[in-house]
């Protein structure tokens, strides 16, 4: 029992780790969202930094426990974290402040009360495994040991530092290259809905009472109407993309518009004020490129009508600057701002400001004669 736990208990905490390591910014807005329930929001700019080093722990833990480096620090380690880990699943599952803990990334999701569960099997199985501590041997000798832990943590903290850099290596997200937003954003024929339930509060002969829909109490004599609270009982099918609309300043919508274009360029910037700044020029020369050879362009944000302006004023060109929900442009590029290519709703290459394309590869990207 011990080694199957032990293997198991290992081999979690690599592969968690892994996932969240694939996508550091990704967990690293998961942990702003825990900073915003407990009121630190001091710590957001510091998120995705917190993000790698978590990952990179927990991945290290998961390797030295596997072949038994420094038993007594790890299984104390171990012990804490998942306590602390246990903690805050189980507040997000009863105060339902946090819907998705982020634990395996969007490979993933797992609703707070399965999040607290697996966390709550954790629990005891590392309090098993420090209980018999002494029922485990550690393989190879302490050097081998030794050599393997740093170098696990070395080539962890380089694949962590390169997807925050970049872009993640496996993308797991709706919006990944290859995937079609637009098939994305569909409902599947009888698929499950939300179902909901009412409650009625009415004044029948001077006291407030509550009545179900099918009490009818609107049909009571005399009955006037009070409040009415309705409560999600069953989550239906909800799409890989949801949440996805381009307006422009006007509201008017025209997310169709781009969906259906033979080839379209999204620039995505959830905020100008975080934006790398260096990438803008370069961005500006492919808006002028895009408008000889005919490719829809939208610079998507969730920025502010003034913060906007002062972009515009910033940066001198004609930006066809539309606005989305911040989080939406968030899931769909891990970078501000970001390219993205389309053809017909279809995502077929992105780049991160850090690495934007030359305009000889947009072209043949898009297809597009340069």
């Amino acid at each position: 029992m011990t080694p199957i736990i032990r293997f198991l208990t290992g081999a979690l905490f690599i592969f968690s780790g892994f996932i969240k390591a694939n996508d550091p910014m990704g967990f690293g807005y998961k942990l702003e969202e825990y900073f915003g329930v407990f009121g630190i929001t001091w710590l957001n700019p510091a998120a995705t930094l917190l993000a790698v080093i978590i990952c990179i722990v927990e991945m290290g833990l998961g390797l030295a426990l596997l072949i038994g480096w420094r038993r007594i620090f790890t299984l104390w380690s171990l012990l804490l974290m998942i306590v602390f880990f246990t903690f805050l699943t189980f507040y997000s599952a009863w105060f339902n402040v946090v819907t998705d803990c982020g634990c395996f990334g969007d490979f993933l999701k797992l609703t707070p009360w399965q999040s607290f569960t697996k966390d709550v099997v954790l629990l005891v199985f590392i309090g098993w495994l420090f209980f018999r501590r002494d029922h485990f041997a550690p393989f190879w000798s302490a050097d081998v040991r030794n050599r393997l832990v740093l170098a696990f943590v070395v080539s962890s903290t380089l694949f962590s530092a390169y997807t925050w850099a970049y872009l993640p290596v496996i993308d797991f997200r709706p919006y990944a290259v290859g995937k079609s937003i637009s098939e994305g954003m569909k409902i599947p024929e009888g698929a499950p809905i939300d179902e909901y339930k009412d409650t009625w509060f009415y004044k029948v002969d001077g006291e407030v009472k509550s009545y179900s829909t099918d009490d009818a109490p609107w049909d009571l004599p005399g009955a006037e109407f009070v409040d009415r609270k309705t409560v999600l009982v069953k989550k239906g099918y909800t799409p890989p993309v949801h949440d996805f609309t381009i307006f422009d300043l006007d509201g008017n919508d025209y997310t169709e518009d781009f969906l259906v274009a033979d080839r379209t360029l999204f620039i995505v910037a959830y905020q100008f004020g975080k934006s790398r700044e260096g990438a803008w020029e370069e961005l500006a020369s492919v808006l002028r490129w895009a408008d000889v050879h005919g490719v829809k362009v939208a610079l998507l944000t969730s920025s502010t009508r003034e913060q906007i302006a002062a972009f515009k004023a910033e940066y001198k060109a004609d930006w066809p600057v539309y606005i989305t929900d911040g989080t939406t442009l968030k899931t769909m590029i891990r970078s501000n701002p970001g390219l993205m290519a389309l053809r017909k709703g279809r995502v077929v290459e992105m780049w991160p400001a850090r690495s934007l394309p030359s305009l000889n590869t947009l072209g043949e990207v898009l297809e597009v004669n340069n």
